[in-house]
């Protein structure tokens, strides 16, 4: 087990040090992308559409839900390559190859561990106090990490097989942004009570409504958000290990 946590410790400082390799922004690409992609939204939502105008500080609530967006969105598309790219160390040693999309879901959550520090920050800054609930912040970290982890998996596996995956994610993951409440919120009249009822079935949705509610409004958020991370966790991590570890053989002969 030691052995198996030191590995992963690894594989983690690799894909860090890999990833800004010459990069002279290093980190802060992590935070800025999130607030130029706030820039853009923030004019398009609150000048163009004016849908934002109804939220008090717009830009700090696209950005408490573009940080965990990202992380998401980053780590699924970095796990499509974690197999393909480590095919001499697969083939060379044993070693417990569900550590490598793991790796890259942790590299990823340590970034966006930074900008939420950063977040907060600018929300108290701004007036956004945090309340008690602040406290289950790192619970949803956790859960959201787990889950994309579960993803992650089936993504790696599936890409080694058809590299198509990689390009058919880009997709998916532009329509599965915009059904997710990571630019408006939910319970406020913005959307049509049906679209919401569909969008609460969203695997991401309670993720982001408890980063909305426990950062930006500083509440406690909804049952619904909980029992919704925790049983979409629950699911996708265990159907992303039992494929991970019935299909780990025939890949490793394919690579």
């Amino acid at each position: 087990m030691t052995g198996d946590l030191l590995l992963l410790k690894s594989l983690v400082e690799k894909d860090l040090k890999v990833r800004y390799k010459r990069s002279l922004l290093g980190f802060l690409w992590f935070l800025l992308k999130p607030l130029f992609s706030m820039v853009v939204y923030t004019v398009v939502f609150t000048r163009i559409l004016r849908f934002g105008g109804a939220i008090e500080h717009f830009s700090l609530f696209l950005l408490t839900g573009l940080l965990p967006w990202n992380f998401f969105a980053a780590s699924l598309s970095a796990s499509t390559k974690t197999l393909l790219d480590n095919q001499k160390l697969i083939r060379s040693i044993y070693f417990p190859r569900v550590a490598l999309p793991i790796s890259a879901v942790i590299a990823n959550a340590i970034h966006m561990l930074m900008a939420l520090g950063v977040l907060e920050v600018l929300l108290i800054a701004f007036g956004h106090t945090p309340g008690l609930s602040i406290v289950l912040l790192p619970v949803a970290v956790l859960l959201l990490a787990a889950m994309t982890s579960g993803f992650s998996m089936m993504i790696s596996i599936g890409n080694v097989y058809y590299r198509d995956v990689a390009q058919f994610l880009e997709v998916i993951l532009l329509a599965w942004f915009y059904a997710s409440p990571v630019i408006y919120p939910l319970g406020e009249g913005l959307i049509p009570v049906r679209m919401e009822a569909f969008i609460k079935f969203n695997p991401v949705a309670g993720a982001m409504e408890i980063f909305h509610s426990t950062m930006y409004y500083g509440t406690w958020p909804d049952l619904w958000a909980w029992v919704s991370l925790v049983s979409w966790t629950l699911v996708i991590l265990t159907v992303g290990l039992l494929i991970f570890k019935r299909m780990e053989p025939s890949v490793v002969k394919e690579l």
